[in-house]
This record gives C-alpha cells, sequence and structure tokens, in this order.
C-alpha cells in the first residue's frame, strides 16, 4: 500500500523535520526516472502539510532574526530549519527574485540547453504554447469546417453569423468576415498554420486571483496553473508545481498548493518560502492576515542517493538536541 501522511504543524520549520521524519523512516521505496544504475532507490510518499502560520517563528541566531542577503541585495528573513544548507544557499541565489520578479524568466529564451520554465512565468505571464517550446514540439493549426460553425448555436445568438439570399457570413470581433460557404483555407491563402508562429495571449493569474477575491472573498475559483497539456508531456523536466488555490475565511488568506513531485530535503522549505511571498503579497493587497498554508505532493521524496546526507544532517542535529520529540519517536519506531 502506498505510504499516504498528513502533517499539521505551526511552522515551516517544524512542518519540514515531521515531513523528513515521516518519509525517510516510512516511506516507500521506490526508483526514479533520475537515477544513476547504482544508486538506491528513494523514499516516497502522497503528502499533505498544513502550515497554520507559515510566517511564524524565522530562523534565529545569536538571539537575532536572521536576514540573508540575495545575489541581488535583497535581505530575506528565513522560514525553515538552521540546518537545511539547500534553503540558505536558494535564497542567496535569487530564488525568491526568480519566484516573484522573474529575474530568470529570460533564460527561458536566452539558454540554449537548459530552463524550459520559471514560476514566475508560469503564474505571472501563462500562455498555453509558447515560442520556445517548438524545440519539443510543434502543432499545425487546421482551419474550423464551415459547417461547424454555422451550426454553433452560441455564435448564432450573438448574431455575429448572418445569413442572407447570397450566402452565409461570419463576422469576427476584429471586423473580418469569413465566408461559410466555402473552406477557410481557400480565403486565407494557407492550407494549416504552425501553432509557433502566433504570440497567444498571456495571463497574468495572480492579477486575477487578485480581482477574483475582491469581488468575492469566499470565491472557489481563485486559483493558477502551471501544466501546459500542449508542451509538458515532452519535456525532460516539466514543472513540480501544478496549482495555486486561494481563498479569504474568517478574514484571513488562506493559499493551497498541488505538486505532481518534490524533493522533499532539498527543495521543500525553498519553495516554500517562494510561495508564503506570494501568499503574503497577495493578502496585503487584499488588506487581509495571513491564514494557513497547505501544501500537497503526490509524491514527496528524499533521493536515494541523497540519503546519507540527509542522515549526516540529522546526526548533527541529534547531538545538538534539535530534533523534535515527534521526529525522535519516528526514528526510534524505525529501528
Amino acid at each position: 500500500m502506498a505510504q499516504v501522511f498528513f502533517i499539521s504543524k505551526n511552522s515551516v520549520r517544524e512542518a519540514w523535520l515531521s515531513a523528513l521524519g515521516h518519509v525517510l523512516f516510512l516511506g516507500d521505496d521506490i526508483k526514479t526516472e533520475y537515477d544513476k544504475p547504482d544508486d538506491p532507490p528513494s523514499k516516497d510518499a502522497t503528502v499533505m502539510i498544513e502550515v497554520k502560520n507559515p510566517m511564524r517563528d524565522p530562523i534565529v541566531r545569536r538571539g537575532k532574526v536572521l536576514k540573508v542577503k540575495s545575489k541581488y541585495g535583497n535581505s530575506y528573513e528565513l522560514f525553515g530549519c538552521m540546518a537545511d544548507t539547500y534553503l540558505m544557499g536558494s535564497i542567496q541565489s535569487g530564488y525568491i527574485e526568480e519566484i516573484l520578479e522573474g529575474s530568470n524568466d529570460h533564460y527561458i529564451w536566452d539558454s540554449d540547453v537548459s530552463f524550459p520554465y520559471s514560476y514566475h512565468d508560469r503564474i505571472y505571464n501563462y500562455a498555453p504554447f509558447s515560442l520556445e517550446d517548438a524545440v519539443h514540439v510543434d502543432y499545425e493549426l487546421d482551419f474550423i469546417d464551415p459547417a461547424v460553425v454555422k451550426n454553433q448555436q452560441k455564435l448564432l445568438k450573438t448574431g455575429r453569423i448572418e445569413v442572407k439570399a447570397n450566402g452565409t457570413t461570419w463576422k469576427l470581433k476584429n471586423g473580418f468576415e469569413i465566408s461559410l460557404d466555402k473552406s477557410i483555407s481557400e480565403q486565407i491563402g494557407i492550407e494549416k498554420i504552425p501553432l509557433s508562429l502566433l504570440n497567444l495571449p498571456r495571463i497574468n493569474q495572480v492579477d486575477y486571483i487578485v480581482k477574483k477575491l475582491k469581488e468575492s472573498p469566499y470565491s472557489r475559483r481563485a486559483q493558477a496553473i502551471t501544466w501546459r497539456p500542449l508542451i509538458d508531456p515532452f519535456h525532460e523536466d516539466p514543472p513540480c508545481l501544478q496549482r495555486i488555490y486561494m481563498r479569504v475565511k474568517n478574514n484571513k488568506l488562506i493559499m493551497q498548493t498541488m505538486w505532481r513531485s518534490r524533493d522533499l530535503f532539498r527543495a521543500w522549505e525553498a519553495n516554500v518560502n517562494g510561495m508564503i511571498r506570494i501568499q503574503k503579497s497577495v493578502a496585503d493587497q487584499l488588506g487581509v492576515e495571513m491564514g494557513h498554508y497547505l501544501d500537497f505532493s503526490n509524491s514527496l521524496h528524499v533521493y536515494g542517493n541523497t540519503i546519507t546526507e540527509l542522515k549526516d544532517m540529522i546526526g548533527r542535529m541529534q547531538n545538538r538536541g534539535e530534533l523534535p520529540d515527534d521526529f525522535i519517536e519516528l526514528m526510534e519506531k524505525k529501528n
């Protein structure tokens, strides 16, 4: 039976350590598509994590709240565990700016081998297909059959389809008129259109969320997606984040995120530090407080080739008396 866990904690640090204990000691053993032949299996589970107060208890060092400076010169509080060096490194390398400001978006077109997407681009600038996607797959679009247009009742109701003695005409919004009595390709002068030639509309999904929740704070429709069905199945490294959902309850903005896949040891805390800052930004625009941050992963895992490193970190924390009781209980139960 596949392992499924629900974890609810007050802070990011508590949630991360509890998740590490559950996945490492109770998770399933399973291979991944990224493994080398000699790599041990990863530890894996389906996990829902609630952080009740996502910006509670920032990391403190020597009695002061730790602020880490990114390569862009901005300083950030960190929410998580001091022992997580990957969190520290991510923030220093500009992860917050990458998520909120799109500092790395240019690599989508500047890089010739990597960086197939960015979360900022997918969330704040979403399009179902972009030019860079054509290196993986392109589509040739057929013109719609005029007979189908003639029978489309919703179009007929708008009055854009006119039936006259000399033929039927479809009036497009831009004023262009198409005869529905002969093929559209014949009128346009080409048989098909490669999708990569089209500059598809871009959607700032956070703007939509803010607008929607200002109109109806209780709406169940305030969400953003990242997945592009036209292209992501063909990527070797498609986005892990799939969906963001927000809603106002009791005058607090809740944020829930859904992930298909997640590196718990090397990425989870950095991801969360980025996500809760989106939450904070939206809450500020709505004039409400932050509620819980809820995080659901279909596959929350620790890669087999990093388990030794993770156990070394756990050993250091244990020696310093930094492991919470529930983590120790899981560890002792496993042993």
